[in-house]
């Protein structure tokens, strides 16, 4: 009978330690993508050239190029001036949305800016 009792305290308390395990890495995984993203600007494009966010993320666009680029957008949001070579430009997203942009330079190199509200971001 002890035996049955021990079994079946060990049991409930490996599910338990499981259970509480998934959560902290469900909430660990929401938590990190919404601090900081990274794109690189390059002569063939942005790099990622689509990325998702979550409201409050700040993105930084470093100009890995030899040439000045440019972050805009035609609503006048994104206007990050000319980036010169090995500079970044860094904004932070309050507003949740589609945020499509281009280089004012090559109107043909452009990218796609996704900023979805926390509850968005979905789970497992």
């Amino acid at each position: 009978m002890k035996k049955r009792i021990l079994l079946l305290l060990s049991v409930l308390i490996t599910v338990s330690i499981i259970i509480v395990s998934c959560y902290k890495s469900k909430n660990s995984y929401n938590s990190s993508s919404s601090t900081t993203a990274k794109v690189s600007i390059t002569s063939s494009g942005y790099s990622p050239a689509s990325l998702n966010v979550v409201m409050g993320s700040t993105v930084t666009w470093t100009n890995n190029d030899n040439a000045a680029h440019t972050v805009t957008n035609a609503e006048g949001s994104i206007n990050s001036g000319d980036i010169a070579p090995g500079s970044s430009y860094s904004k932070t997203f309050a507003t949740a949305g589609t945020y499509n942009y281009y280089d004012a330079h090559n109107t043909n190199m452009t990218g796609v800016l996704i900023v979805t509200t926390a509850s968005s971001t979905g789970g497992y």
